[in-house]
């Protein structure tokens, strides 16, 4: 027989197996047992938090014998009893031609649903109600949904509609006014961590605490997604599943890596920064998970530290901010790898006390900077030294001049487009930082290409476009 995943061999028996959606558990017992049954429901809520298990459930109970016989008798029964599972009728519904199930993301012309719910009008041949569950209801084209909505509101005898979706704001109102809605929330982590001990007893394989709570997190609160996690985990283990277990087989960085990188930054320790960094890199994650991981990592630390001092909780605060900040940068960059790198070493910098006064070859700039071009140039060369620790700045130092100072903005030209964009994209904000921490007053870095450098560059390409002898241009 193949091998069956385990999120469908997790999937919810009885009502009382519904995890986390203990609200609509309750309320549907009670709806069984009074008879109050709707014909037409409406399950709404994101992936993987048991809508097509409840309609299945409630389809096997509106035909159940066990649960017929007990409402006739006037007996209660619990929702570890809806439905039994054990009459002829719950064992063969999943064959039965009662029991219609279509996915309306790939049936959704009017075609499509007319065919699928031809047999409505039809008796059912072998149960006492015939059910229609429809998922991705929301898919439905414009004419389909016409075509369904006189049979929801008045269907024929012994006919039932579960109709299922993950976005509740695109199904028509028309459609919404004639169900009843069950909203299923996101499962908590508290409830998806012993579901997954006790499924992984099951299994007679050991899952740490720590594998497991890694695994209910990853899952965002959708139990199909927790239960795929630890197959995968499952089908590489021999018998005990670790938190490095999950942490190599789901492509994940572990919390000790994570740790080093928020240690070398805490420490102000570049060194140790590049190499936490590199090591990071070398699981091959990209730039923007290790980010993401660092941004949930930071927060269990925040978390964990309520007690502490404000300072401790502002630094937190403040690191995610930077890399908050990088994540966005990333996301439209070329270079994604070097921009987290430089937003930790930002955050791993060493604070530079401001001064009254700085040095130059032993000229004093004063603090209110006046707007000339030497002032410009003096500015201009105490930055840039500061700069020049920054990887990849030593090779463009020699391509930049400042041009002026007027007032609080700054001119500086390149030689070269490449260069101009590389400090653009990595140093420009840094430059401005650091001339304010130094010099106290708040600059702005105008960057140009030098117009000389374009014109010589004009003159030569004409010079190659008119030239017949090519070995005799001139190339100065």
């Amino acid at each position: 027989m193949a091998y069956e995943a385990l999120y469908t061999r997790g999937r919810p028996k009885t009502l009382s197996h519904l995890v986390g959606q203990e609200h609509i558990s309750a309320a549907l017992t009670r709806a069984v047992m009074t008879g109050r049954l709707s014909h037409a429901y409406l399950l709404v809520g994101t992936r993987g938090t048991g809508k097509t298990s409840t309609a299945r459930l409630l389809a096997k109970a509106m035909n159940c014998d066990t649960v017929h016989a007990a409402v006739t008798e006037g007996k209660t029964l619990t929702a570890k009893d809806i439905p039994c599972n054990k009459c002829a009728a719950c064992r063969s519904i999943d064959s039965s031609p009662d029991n219609v199930e279509f996915d309306a993301a790939s049936n959704r012309s009017v075609e499509d649903v007319t065919r699928l719910l031809s047999t409505a009008h039809l008796a059912p041949l072998q149960s006492r109600v015939k059910t229609f569950i429809i998922d991705e209801v929301h898919m439905l084209s414009f004419e389909a949904v016409n075509s369904i909505l006189k049979l929801i509101e008045e269907p024929p005898p012994n006919v039932a509609f579960f109709l299922a979706t993950t976005e509740f704001q695109k199904v028509p109102q028309t459609i919404r006014s004639r169900c009843q809605v069950l909203n299923f929330r996101l499962i908590p982590q508290d409830k998806i961590f012993p579901y997954l001990q006790k499924f992984a007893n099951r299994l007679e394989v050991e899952l740490e605490d720590d594998a497991a709570k890694k695994i209910a997190r990853l899952a965002e609160g959708s139990m199909r997604d927790a239960l795929t996690y630890l197959d995968q985990c499952y089908s590489m283990s021999d018998k005990k599943i670790s938190l490095d277990d999950v942490n190599k087989t789901l492509g994940l960085i572990s919390d000790a890596d994570l740790d080093e990188i928020i240690f070398a930054v805490r420490n102000k320790n570049r060194a140790e920064v590049v190499q936490a960094i590199t090591h990071a890199f070398q699981s091959g994650l990209t730039a923007i998970s290790i980010a993401e991981s660092l941004i949930t990592r930071l927060r269990d630390f925040e978390f964990q530290n309520l007690s502490r001092s404000n300072s401790e909780l502002s630094a937190i605060e403040n690191f995610v901010s930077e890399i908050r900040k990088a994540t966005l940068e990333m996301q439209s960059s070329g270079i994604p790898d070097i921009i987290l790198e430089m937003a930790l070493m930002n955050l791993a910098a060493p604070k530079i006390i401001a001064k009254e006064i700085a040095t130059i070859e032993n000229k004093p700039v004063e603090k209110k900077v006046a707007g000339t071009i030497a002032n410009g140039q003096n500015i201009f060369k105490v930055v840039i030294e500061k700069l020049r620790s920054e990887q990849g700045f030593e090779s463009i130092i020699n391509k930049i001049t400042a041009n002026n100072l007027n007032g609080d903005i700054l001119t500086i030209k390149f030689s070269s487009q490449l260069f101009l964009q590389t400090f653009t994209d990595r140093y420009l904000g840094e430059f401005e930082r650091l001339a304010e921490e130094i010099f106290n007053i708040k600059i702005k870095v105008v960057a140009e290409l030098d117009s000389d450098y374009e014109k010589k560059n004009l003159q030569f390409a004409m010079k190659v476009f008119q030239a017949t002898d090519y070995n005799k241009i001139d190339e100065e």
